[in-house]
């Protein structure tokens, strides 16, 4: 007789991925919860840590340097490798805003999450 309240846990995978050997021996990890105004970019950055998400709402085109552009959707997971240029990672509804949850696989609280490029804060900013 099955005297269980609830079903057996599924994990599904969502993702997988190598560390490069730019990330630094991951001591820390660092959240963050971002939210993107309708239509806005991040502007073009890289991270001296890999840094790993979710979409928590909305959708996101992302491209990573030397890859396609993809279409994140709610709940769908991304990396972002250490030392790789990020060259879209922007809110695709120019109508409802968007969020993500990211974490730094930092080594030390003082190392920065992020780097802003040429240019990069500016478009983040709307500025012209």
């Amino acid at each position: 007789m099955d005297d269980a309240l609830f079903p057996r846990l599924e994990r599904e995978p969502v993702l997988e991925e190598q560390l490069p050997a730019a990330n630094p021996a991951v001591r820390l990890v660092k959240g963050a919860r971002i939210r993107f105004a309708p239509g806005q970019p991040t502007g073009l950055h890289r991270h001296p840590v890999s840094t790993v998400g979710v979409v928590t709402r909305g959708c996101f085109d992302f491209q990573v340097e030397g890859k396609e552009v993809r279409r994140l959707n709610t709940h769908d997971g991304f990396f972002e490798p250490a030392g790789r240029t990020i060259l879209k990672f922007d809110n695709a509804s120019d109508s409802e805003p968007a969020e993500i949850v990211c974490f730094y696989l930092a080594d030390t609280a003082e190392r920065p999450a992020i780097e802003m490029l040429e240019g990069g804060m500016d478009s983040q900013l709307g500025k012209r």
